[in-house]
């Protein structure tokens, strides 16, 4: 453990003075005990496509992660794999850091990111499992130290270890272990906080769960958004989906079934941490890129402007440092490279858009974007305002770059945005949007501060 060397030299010095015995030449003085806690080591938990309701098929992540907050507000700035997790890994919008679809990695800007903050402070740092969507797995990431990389998959899954290729049979078990043996790597390193970044490829498509839990069956009632009967009032993108509620418990029972591994994966780094001494000390950060439709509004995919496409499980758990419960703050992804900062004591060297969650800041509505993308399907552009228990205001993008629909849902009197109050051919019950659309404006060339 890392602090077994300090430890020791402690009990030495203490043991010597007590004898009235004199410090060899040249010893260092006991260091005093510092005024504010080490830093915690670091375990960022990825999930691929999990909705909040996912985490059904997490119950001892559930519990392990009980002693922390729960974020039951939370969003993906971008609900789309590639630019969602650059957010997650910069705590910029995707506009700012330049990821705006799946390809675009090499726009990163790699000596701007929560890793290489971490590493470049004296974190040893690895990266298990997906790293994100174009990236060659043969490269460890800047800011890594060690990655054990894969493009996705579960059966038969290959893996680049530190440049090595490795078939593994499952991948979701492999990442578990692997993050086990780094951990251990780690330990010669004494001294050194650790940060990991554990990916999950599930509970990604195709869904292909161990055969032990390939028949497991969860109970499910879904929303009156499930098989949306009548979708007059949406764009005509939307309404050429066909998914029904069959279609979506497809879905939602491929992705439980899938997560039943990550629970036991994470119940085995749990009790690793707990054997190495490390549980307490490490700050653990749980959450998807993106959540997934079950058949709303008709819908079998994620990208659009819906809460089932962009809410997330968002989990803090650090024991004595994160209060246990549920906070209903509106949260984002663009939080969590903020946060784990602001728990280590960083600085970013860069312009941060999120928040600290742990702070005392709150925000009423937050900004949600996406870009047309040609390996999604080539949904179109959109940006959305959306303040939670109050109303969503989405604008659309054509190809040409003019304006297309727009929508405007009250979520105090329809949560499950059954009604585009701009689409149902009701111009009486119409809303004022001149405000959230200058709003939207400027949320769309926001940066550091005046981000929401």
């Amino acid at each position: 453990m890392r602090r077994c060397r300090r430890l020791t030299l402690l009990l030495t010095a203490a043991l010597a003075l007590a004898a009235g015995l004199p410090l060899r030449p040249g010893a260092a003085a006991p260091p005093r005990p510092a005024a504010a806690p080490e830093r915690p080591n670091v375990l960022l938990v990825v999930l691929d496509d999990a909705r909040p309701e996912a985490m059904a098929a997490l119950p001892r992540t559930t519990e392990w992660l009980a002693d922390g907050t729960a974020y039951t507000q939370a969003v993906a700035a971008t609900p789309s794999c590639g630019p969602s997790r650059a957010t997650l890994l910069t705590g910029r919008y995707a506009h700012n850091h330049g990821v705006l679809h799946q390809a675009d990695i090499g726009a990163l800007d790699h000596t701007a990111t929560l890793q290489r903050t971490l590493h470049d402070a004296g974190y040893a740092t690895a990266a298990v499992g997906k790293f994100t969507n174009g990236w060659q797995l043969e490269r460890t990431p800047p800011g890594f130290d060690h990655s054990a990389l894969v493009g996705g998959g579960y059966t038969d899954a290959r893996f680049m270890v530190d440049g090595r290729q490795r078939r593994v049979p499952y991948s979701t078990t492999f990442i578990g272990e692997q993050v086990n043996r780094y951990l251990d790597g780690f330990e010669a390193e004494d001294g050194k906080p650790w940060f990991v970044y554990a990916s999950f490829t599930a509970p990604h498509a195709p869904y292909t769960p161990e055969t032990r839990y390939a028949a497991r069956t969860f109970a499910w009632q879904p929303s009156p958004a499930v098989g949306e009967a009548d979708r007059g009032d949406k764009p005509a993108y939307v309404r050429r989906h066909k998914a029904d509620q069959a279609a979506g418990d497809v879905i939602r029972l491929g992705q439980l079934r899938t997560l039943l591994s990550v629970d036991d994966a994470l119940a085995a780094v749990r009790e690793h941490l707990v054997r190495r001494g490390e549980l307490a000390d490490t700050l653990v950060v749980l959450v998807s890129d993106n959540s997934k439709f079950w058949g709303e509004h008709g819908l079998d995919e994620k990208f659009m402007p819906y809460a089932a496409a962009f809410r997330v499980p968002l989990y803090l758990s650090w024991p004595g440092h994160v209060p246990a419960g549920v906070d209903d703050r509106l949260a984002s992804t663009v939080d969590v490279t903020p946060t784990v900062l602001a728990a280590a004591g960083l600085t970013a060297g860069y312009q941060l858009d999120g928040r600290d969650l742990r702070g005392p800041d709150r925000r009423d509505a937050t900004l949600l974007e996406y870009w047309q993308d040609s390996h999604n399907g080539g949904y179109p552009t959109w940006s959305a305002r959306y303040a939670p228990g109050d109303h969503q205001y989405t604008e659309y993008v054509e190809k040409d770059g003019t304006a297309g629909p727009r929508e405007f849902y009250d979520l105090a009197a329809d949560p499950w945005e059954l009604v585009n109050l701009l689409g149902d051919k009701d111009p009486a019950n119409d809303p004022d949007t001149a405000g959230d659309a200058a709003t939207l404006a400027e949320w769309r060339q926001c940066a550091g501060a005046a981000c929401p």
